[in-house]
């Protein structure tokens, strides 16, 4: 018989034989072996319209275009917004009604991937139709800024619940937090969460966590030039990604998402924790070591609706983030786990739910987690019994309870 120490000091008595094999089951269980590493830093990456707000902000975006035509000593004759929706409609349903297979028929992430990038054309047409109608002829950053901050103080931009209690539990972690969004201006989505900040507008009522530093937010999206053509960036052009084009299909939100990712990792790695609300999501939430799905409490309608539909159409499976624990949450680049992660998100109804969740509170899931592996792993009922039984922890550290 041979005598061991775990974590809390607990004499365990075993079988010499059965000592080896619980040593090679877990290192992490007794003291004379490695501490185990501290979690890596979370880089949270967030969608923009329908996950950090709660409704879509492009017509505030363009309407920011008409207020200044309206002023102006001379307006011109623009398109109405109306008439540019309508004609994107007319492009999208024409563009379902003649591709192939249909999304009865899709059945593989694959195939519902290059569906979804099938569309680039029909984004880059509303674009073009944008600047053409010249809406944001003259439109500056100043326009922009004063644009959102009136949107917020109005209630017509309306953020998540949580939102700010979520950015700032990652920072103060050591994290990082950006934003991927196809929306047509970044300076309007970067105005709005300063707006939020200087007016103390939480998601949930209550006072935004004033610690949230918004000029060192990574946000990426879109922008609007103005000047006299009224035209729009190409976030690919301009960033030498060597393609064409601005950011508008899930392909294209995940080469943002690398670059980003790739930016920060500085020779140490991320717990890459991406969440998202749309299908145009779907290529980042799948990439992600974590991809949350938004969903609203109550019914779900539109974009999240489609979400819903997709993922569940495609056999992915999609669980509650109160039900993690750190079993899902790992790191490994094996092609076991990669195909698993794959066909594996979580959801939450809001971003209170998310930094509560085993996800930054993950003190009691990782010892069910790691006592299941070993349990699986092991074909003598007295080492489980000896393993289950310990009062051990497999971390040194925890991330706390409260934000």
């Amino acid at each position: 018989m041979q005598r061991l120490k775990n974590r809390s000091n607990r004499v365990l008595t075993v079988p010499h034989s059965h000592a080896r094999r619980i040593s090679t089951f877990d290192r992490t269980l007794f003291t004379t072996l490695q501490p185990p590493l501290m979690p890596p830093p979370i880089c949270l990456i967030l969608d923009w319209d329908g996950t950090l707000t709660t409704t879509s902000t492009l017509p505030l975006i363009a309407q920011t275009g008409y207020n200044l035509n309206a002023s102006s000593t001379r307006p011109r004759d623009l398109p109405s917004w109306n008439s540019i929706s309508e004609a994107y409609m007319s492009d999208y349903r024409a563009h379902v009604d003649a591709y192939t297979p249909r999304a009865s028929e899709r059945n593989s992430i694959a195939q519902e991937l290059a569906w979804l990038e099938s569309l680039r054309d029909v984004e880059s047409k509303s674009t073009e139709r944008a600047e053409a109608g010249k809406i944001f002829c003259g439109v500056g950053k100043g326009d922009l800024q004063h644009a959102a901050e009136e949107a917020v103080q109005q209630g017509k931009v309306m953020l998540r619940s949580g939102w700010d209690r979520l950015i700032h539990r990652v920072v103060s972690e050591n994290g990082e937090v950006g934003i991927v969004s196809v929306g047509w201006s970044a300076e309007f989505i970067r105005a709005c969460l300063q707006a939020a900040v200087r007016n103390n507008l939480s998601g949930d009522g209550k006072i935004v966590e004033n610690r949230i530093d918004i000029e060192r937010m990574d946000v990426r999206a879109n922008e609007i030039i103005g000047g006299q053509d009224g035209k729009m960036s190409r976030y690919f052009e301009e960033n030498f990604r060597g393609g064409a084009g601005g950011i508008w299909t899930p392909r294209d939100k995940r080469k943002v998402l690398e670059d980003m990712i790739q930016e920060r990792r500085r020779g140490t790695e991320n717990l890459v924790v991406y969440v998202g609300d749309s299908t145009t999501d779907l290529d980042c939430l799948l990439s992600a070591n974590v991809g949350i799905c938004v969903r609203s409490e109550g019914t779900m309608t539109g974009e999240q609706l489609d979400l819903e539909r997709t993922v569940a159409r495609l056999g992915i499976d999609s669980r509650w983030i109160g039900q993690m624990n750190t079993c899902d949450i790992g790191l490994e680049q094996d092609a076991n786990r990669t195909e698993m992660k794959r066909n594996s998100l979580w959801w939450a109804r809001n971003f209170g739910e998310i930094w509560k969740s085993p996800l930054f509170n993950a003190n009691n899931s990782i010892d069910v987690c790691t006592a299941s592996n070993v349990a699986k792993k092991s074909t003598e009922s007295e080492i489980s019994s000896v393993y289950l039984n310990a009062p051990f922890k497999t971390r040194s550290h925890s991330r706390g309870m409260n934000p």
